[in-house]
């Protein structure tokens, strides 16, 4: 009997390439932004085309929930960020709607060490028409991170959060870092937990992150943009800013920016700009990964060495 697997996350976890993947396999039904593998009602209601052995629900947002969860926040990264919600209360008003919907399900949670998460979601944030350089939007989430029920990060709450939900059993916990080192040796033990046959998916390269140079000026083309737009009242600044924010999105400014990094080649964002001091509200969020064999290799990047290594 068939049954269904639900990934919820987190961002930045390599969520785009096994969304392709999910699609591309011939034991798993996947469609994008759909529920267990369909797209509306009326495909339920149709014969299957083959006999499937898992339906796949995924989407990173499960694990950090918002109001605008599958769009874009035009306000993201703005000069005046908006208190969000508390993020753990909203983590499991989720969970407790998909444990309603689909109890013992198979549940796929894909986590990444604190710095490389948290950089890495300023790049995407910054493809959103996000306005905060690097330092400014770290301020800004220790502001979160500090107060624990808005912690994004917490792997220890959320692990024990669908473990509790779905029975520990069906939880599949893995580390991108080993996708990122070795995509076969992930997508091997994948399929060895869901119990799926060996499948020659080749996905290749999405979601490309943005390039040191461009992670300084986006930011700043961002808020000259949303200046100038905000002249001209709430409407026509939604309507500019959201083109706008289409081509950040496709990174179609790229050419540009070439031209600004001949002007100014020092411009550039790179790891070492980052202020360490931000994964001091990370430590003792991945204790219950610790012993995970899967984990051994990445003690420095979830904190667990002595020095937490932070390169």
């Amino acid at each position: 009997m068939a049954q269904h697997l639900i990934h919820v996350g987190y961002p930045k976890t390599g969520s785009t390439f096994l969304q392709a993947w999910f699609e591309r396999h011939p034991e798993l039904r996947y469609a994008p932004g759909g529920l267990g593998g369909f797209r509306n009602v009326y495909e339920v209601a149709r014969p299957p085309e083959r006999a499937y052995k898992y339906y796949v629900t995924s989407f990173e947002g499960l694990s950090t929930p918002h109001e605008s969860a599958g769009g874009v926040r035009l306000d993201f990264g703005g000069a005046t960020p908006v208190r969000e919600d508390p993020v753990k209360e909203n983590q499991a008003a989720v969970c407790s709607v998909l444990g309603s919907l689909y109890p013992g399900s198979r549940v796929l949670i894909v986590t990444r060490g604190f710095k490389g998460m948290i950089i890495s979601a300023y790049s995407q944030s910054v493809r959103m028409g996000a306005r905060l350089h690097l330092k400014e939007m770290c301020r800004e989430l220790a502001e979160r991170l500090r107060i624990d029920d808005y912690h994004y990060y917490d792997f220890d709450y959320f692990v024990r959060l669908y473990g509790a939900a779905f029975g520990e059993g069906n939880l599949i916990v893995m580390p991108y870092e080993l996708l990122r080192d070795d995509q076969d040796g992930f997508l091997a033990v994948l399929e060895e937990r869901l119990g799926i046959a060996h499948a020659e998916v080749k996905v290749g390269r999405v979601n490309e992150s943005l390039s040191p140079e461009e992670l300084y000026w986006y930011p700043v083309i961002s808020r000259a943009v949303s200046a100038a737009a905000s002249r001209l009242g709430a409407a026509r600044f939604q309507k500019i800013y959201g083109w706008y924010v289409g081509k950040t999105l496709g990174n179609r400014l790229r050419p540009f920016i070439k031209l600004l990094r001949f002007v100014w080649p020092d411009r550039k964002i790179t790891g070492a700009d980052f202020p360490d001091d931000i994964l001091n509200y990370c430590e003792g969020k991945a204790t219950l990964l610790k012993g995970h064999p899967m984990y051994t290799s990445y003690a420095a990047e979830y904190l667990w060495d002595d020095e937490h290594a932070r390169s």
